[in-house]
């Protein structure tokens, strides 16, 4: 997205904008489902209440194979555009770069150890160069490990 889109982290990965561009496309589809849910169940709920004690319901007639199909296919073509989308994400950013610079990382229980490509050693930090193609090799010694990264402009 935008450098300064509100409620949002600076961006972190050349990824980033296809990543809250499909988020983005599921909210405004839950959205959209959502209300047209409500507003349905609100009409249906005025149209056919009961009016009177008395009243009994009516049988409902059938709409067809048609309308059935048709409130089928919708959601899937939706959800198999959305999943292609998806995967297309994920194979970019999974594909590491033939001139990324291993990184080596060890997850112990209380900490990590990082080794770069010239020998040099962190602790818990792991400081790269703007710009450059990098490849985590991680492993862990004990436990398993979460791995979270912190962008720091």
């Amino acid at each position: 997205m935008t450098p300064n889109t509100p409620f949002f982290p600076p961006s972190a990965t050349a990824h980033a904008g296809e990543v809250d561009a499909l988020f983005f496309f599921f909210l405004a589809l839950a959205c959209f489902f959502t209300i047209v849910v409500f507003s349905l169940v609100a009409v249906f709920a005025i149209k056919y209440r009961r009016r009177h004690a008395d009243q009994m319901g009516i049988e409902p007639k059938s709409h067809g194979t048609l309308l059935e199909i048709t409130w089928s296919v919708i959601p899937f073509v939706l959800m198999m555009f959305a999943a292609t989308w998806a995967l297309k994400i994920y194979i970019q950013a999974m594909d590491v770069p033939s001139n990324a610079k291993p990184f080596y990382v060890v997850g112990k229980q209380w900490m990590w150890k990082i080794e770069h490509p010239d020998g040099r050693r962190e602790i818990n930090e792991l400081h790269v160069p703007k710009g450059e193609n990098i490849k985590l090799v991680m492993t862990s010694e004990d436990v398993i490990h979460s791995f979270f990264i912190r962008h720091s402009g």
